[in-house]
Order: structure tokens, then C-alpha cells, then sequence
């Protein structure tokens, strides 16, 4: 489901945090957002905040008090800190407290519980454990299924690499293009790591201050490099060394796997 900012504007303690933002994120794609004040802007899409001024589209659905369960119900937010969204200690509990809103029927609540569990790979043995004995891995991927118990439309991950070793990060991030090929989610990744980003993202936007500085498709953005050394930009480490290749003679092409760089190299090298 496409969502639509235009001309958004959020002020706290009368210091303008973002202004006049207009962007179009599109329909099942991945579609990263880095820079400065990026965690709020996700806060405003998940109507966590609400925005000063101008206009938020979920599809046909303006962002408008009225509409508030139904946009909560459509778009999710996986934090962080895991510990940060959980209400209890207890994995059932948690979600008993979470679906006790939904209008699900009991043997259905089960289902889409065990349905949740079964998509991000954990087994329903974890709901007999406390979420104090989980791992970070366990606790992000336990995150993520209690969103989709809701199946959202939109999942907003936001910083939800930081805490993960490599081994979980390849994980979440094989969950995240599975969420979008297979079942045709929006995903929205915000993070600083531009390398991530430029790995697995379709779309980027990158903010300065409280405006969009640049937005568009991910490797064309990220490798203008005129353009993102005009703006100060940070280049992902895989767009550099091809850059130092092709100075040297070298004639690699841009690549967003490195494994794919890797076979670009031996054939030219």
C-alpha cells in the first residue's frame, strides 16, 4: 500500500523538525529513509506523532483522528530496543494483551499466532518462555511476528539492525525481502548504515536537517557521485571501491552484492 506525505510539517517546543515534506512511498517496495531526524518521521507515518501541517495518504485513507484504528491496524512499527514495545514478560501474555483489541475469535487468534511465528521461523515453543530468556535475535524476531498477527499493510523497521550480530542481521534482512516478494508488504527501513541500505533497499530518502534532500531509486542515488559529493553525502563502502577500480583502469561495474563485486573483480582483474 502506497503512502503519501505532502507538504508534512512537525514542530516540537517551536522548533520546526521537519518541514514541507513530500514523498511517495511506493507499494511493495523497501524503501530506506537515513539522515537527520529520521526515527520521527517514522514515528508520523506509524501515527505515533502527529504532524502540524499538511497531508498523509495510506492509500485512499487520510491520516485524520477518525481513521486512527484503522491506520494503526494497517501500519507497524518494530522498534529498536525489542524491550522497548514489549507490555509483559511473558511471550503469551504479550500477545494475548496485544490481540485482546482485535475482534478475532479464539480458535483464530491461535491460528494467526502460530501463523505469525511460522514466517519469521521461530517455533510456538517460545510462547512457554520468558522474554527475559530470549536472545536479541529471538526478541527482534518475536517483535516482528506479533506485528504481523495484525497483518499490516506497511512495517516500519526502525534501527532494527543495531542491537543484531551479523548472523541475525542476515536473517532479519532475508525476513524483510520475504516479506515484500512473498507477501507483498511496504517495508520502510530507517537507518544510519548506508552500506544496509544500499544492499537491500529499492527506494532512498535521505533527509538534512528538516527537509528531504534527496530521494529516489537507491542505485541511482547512491551512485551520483557527483551528486553526493556536491550534497556531502556518505558513499556505501561497495560504490567506493569500484570508484577507486575505475580510476585505476579497472573496468568494474556498480554492484549491491558483494559476492557479485567479488565475480565482477576475478573477471577483471
Amino acid at each position: 500500500m502506497e503512502i503519501v506525505l505532502k507538504n508534512v510539517t512537525y514542530s516540537y517546543k517551536n522548533k520546526k523538525v521537519l518541514d514541507k515534506i513530500n514523498l511517495a512511498i511506493e507499494s511493495n517496495k523497501i524503501t530506506g529513509i537515513t539522515g537527520d531526524n529520521k526515527s520521527i518521521l517514522c514515528e508520523i507515518i506509524d501515527d505515533i506523532k502527529s504532524f502540524n501541517t499538511g497531508e498523509i495518504f495510506l492509500g485512499d485513507i487520510s491520516y485524520t483522528k477518525e481513521n486512527l484504528k484503522t491506520i494503526r491496524n494497517k501500519v507497524a512499527m518494530i522498534r529498536q530496543n525489542p524491550s522497548d514495545q514489549f507490555f509483559t514478560n511473558n511471550p503469551k501474555d504479550e500477545i494475548m494483551f496485544l490481540t485482546s483489541r482485535l475482534s478475532y475469535k479464539a480458535k483464530d487468534i491461535n491460528k494467526k499466532i502460530n501463523q505469525a511465528l511460522e514466517m519469521v521461523g521461530l517455533n510456538n515453543n517460545i510462547l512457554n518462555k520468558n522474554l527475559d530468556e530470549l536472545t536479541i535475535g529471538e526478541k527482534k524476531l518475536f517483535q516482528i511476528a506479533i506485528s504481523l498477527i495484525y497483518n499490516p499493510d506497511v512495517i516500519i523497521f526502525d534501527e532494527a539492525f543495531v542491537l543484531l550480530d551479523r548472523i541475525n542481521q542476515k536473517r532479519i534482512i532475508k525476513l524483510i525481502k520475504a516479506l515484500k516478494n512473498k507477501y507483498n508488504k511496504t517495508i520502510i527501513i530507517s537507518s544510519n548504515d548506508i552500506n544496509l541500505l544500499y544492499e537491500i533497499t529499492d527506494n532512498i530518502v535521505i533527509l538534512r536537517k528538516n527537509k528531504v534532500l534527496l530521494q529516489g531509486i537507491t542505485s541511482d542515488t547512491y551512485q551520483d557521485i557527483n551528486t553526493l559529493k556536491d550534497k556531502n553525502i556518505d558513499i556505501p563502502d561497495l560504490v567506493k571501491f569500484t570508484m577507486l577500480a575505475k580510476a585505476k583502469k579497472v573496468k568494474l561495474s556498480y554492484h549491491r552484492d558483494i559476492l557479485d563485486l567479488i565475480k565482477d573483480v576475478y573477471k577483471h582483474v
